[in-house]
């Protein structure tokens, strides 16, 4: 049997090797994913592994900063460890102590021992199944902790937000929840607060690792709490699919309660109406369905959103967003590419290059694009969209965060100069009407989320831009890559 307080050592001396670092300036790095990455996530790395491999030399290791392993092979294992040697990293660049070391044992799906250890707070936690759940705080004599009873009818509920990770799905969920207290947190402490009873629930509505939960998910179940995927409400799982280490959306709590249940399983009378303004010519009434966007989502595990690029013909819109969608779906992200030329010879082809028509052009692709990102997509498309009124028009059509614009600023020159399929020529010449930035303006954005210069940054450049800003604004986006 593994004697949980080794495991809360090497956890607990992982902390001090963090804290040397902690307390002294130090570089940080982006891993491929944009995460940062520090020499104490390294550091730390290192001593767990060795202390791991030589508690229970026959229990392999997954650690996020050794996570190449081949899936297939991984998926074999019935027992393992999970280690996330220092969880909430942001936390640690601020400097405000709200990071982890975590470590826990897995066995078929289910985490059976972790161990939470806060370095710069002196506070641990740890739980073995059948043993309870325990804190410590500096020198104090460790206690045992329980998940709070269900708040009463008119008492509020405490509901935990991340530090660094608020999503629009989470600030939805809490306008929906009446009288909810927020409570912020970085990294797994977030968990350990409704394991203690400091919180009554945790929603994470945004993407996470399975390293960043499995050591706390065993001290909210040893502490009577339960973790359970989000909408569907089933138990969360661990190391399940070959392919990817991501969690679904899920929820932390005492149990499941009907003032937070999805509508689906709190409605479940099924169709709901809603009269809502509209300018049909029809008459109708809004349908809304049982699945939600944001169940779309949790199952695709990602956060949708409309990458809109748009700029003058030749600008390299099109370009950048085969680029751009090809990293994505390499990613495992799942993506619909618009591109202008290609939507007018099906569903626009009836359209022209006045400016009525460009106006309905741009309309129905903003419908279009509307309702993939509603399907839990990320739609990148490329448009001239040349009028900043169409343009606006179309992020209405969108919650809070979900429409990018992309400005791909190439200077009319460049941009004849590039001509790729001789258009500007022929517009020159008068065999084209109406060719924006010839005889049709071009209405630049006055404040888009991302400007592209292309004339001084090459194509993966212009990717690589892209993915970094949105990676540092997921609360001002409901579902960015």
């Amino acid at each position: 049997m593994i004697d949980i307080q080794a495991v809360r050592h090497i956890a607990e001396s992982a902390g001090q090797l963090i804290m040397t670092v902690y307390q002294r300036d130090f570089s940080v790095q982006d891993k491929p994913d944009a995460s940062p990455l520090t020499e104490a996530d390294l550091l730390a790395h290192r001593h767990i592994l060795d202390a791991l491999t030589a508690l229970t030399p026959e229990i392999p290791v997954l650690s996020e900063e050794a996570a190449d392993i081949d899936g297939e092979v991984r998926c074999r294992w019935s027992r393992y460890w999970l280690v996330d040697p220092l969880d909430g990293t942001k936390e640690f660049i601020k400097k405000n102590g709200e990071f982890t070391v975590n470590i826990a044992l897995i066995e078929e799906g289910e985490p059976v021992m972790g161990v939470v250890h806060a370095p710069a707070l002196a506070v641990s936690y740890w739980a073995a199944r059948e043993s309870g759940a325990f804190k410590s705080v500096g020198r104090e004599p460790a206690q045992p902790i329980r998940v709070a009873p269900l708040p009463g009818d008119h008492q509020p509920w405490r509901v935990v937000g991340s530090r660094s990770h608020a999503s629009p799905e989470f600030n939805t969920f809490m306008a929906d929840l009446p009288d909810a207290e927020l409570v912020s947190m970085g990294s797994s402490l977030k968990l350990c607060l409704v394991a203690e009873g400091r919180a009554d629930l945790y929603p994470r509505l945004g993407p996470t690792s399975e390293w960043d939960t499995a050591a706390a998910h065993a001290v909210v179940s040893a502490a009577g709490g339960r973790v359970l995927s989000w909408p569907d409400l089933q138990p969360l799982r661990y190391n399940q699919r070959p392919d990817s280490l991501l969690n679904p959306f899920f929820m932390v709590c005492a149990e499941p309660h009907s003032a937070w249940l999805p509508a689906s399983t709190a409605e479940a009378t099924g169709i709901v109406y809603e009269h809502r303004v509209h300018d049909s010519k029809s008459e109708v009434v809004w349908h809304r369905t049982q699945v939600s966007q944001a169940m779309r989502a949790a199952s695709l595990q990602q956060r949708p959103c409309c990458i809109w690029l748009t700029g003058l013909s030749g600008s390299g819109k099109s370009t950048i967003a085969n680029a751009l969608e090809l990293e994505l779906h390499q990613s495992g992200q799942h993506t619909f590419l618009l591109d202008g030329d290609n939507v007018r010879q099906g569903l626009n082809r009836d359209l022209g290059m006045s400016a009525t028509d460009r106006a309905e052009n741009i309309r129905r692709i903003g419908e279009v694009a509307k309702l993939m990102v509603d399907a839990g997509l990320i739609v990148v498309t490329a448009f001239i969209s040349p009028f900043r009124e169409d343009r606006e028009r179309v992020r209405a059509m969108f919650g809070k965060g979900e429409f990018i614009e992309v400005f791909v600023d190439t200077p009319l020159e460049e941009c004849e100069k590039r001509d790729p399929k001789g258009l500007y020529q022929k517009a020159r010449e008068g065999k084209i009407r109406d060719f924006t930035g010839i005889d049709s303006p071009y209405e630049a954005p006055a404040d888009a989320e991302i400007v592209l210069y292309t004339t001084q940054m090459d194509v993966k450049q212009c990717v690589a831009h892209i993915r970094s800003v949105l990676a540092q604004k997921p609360a001002e986006q409901s579902t960015a890559p």
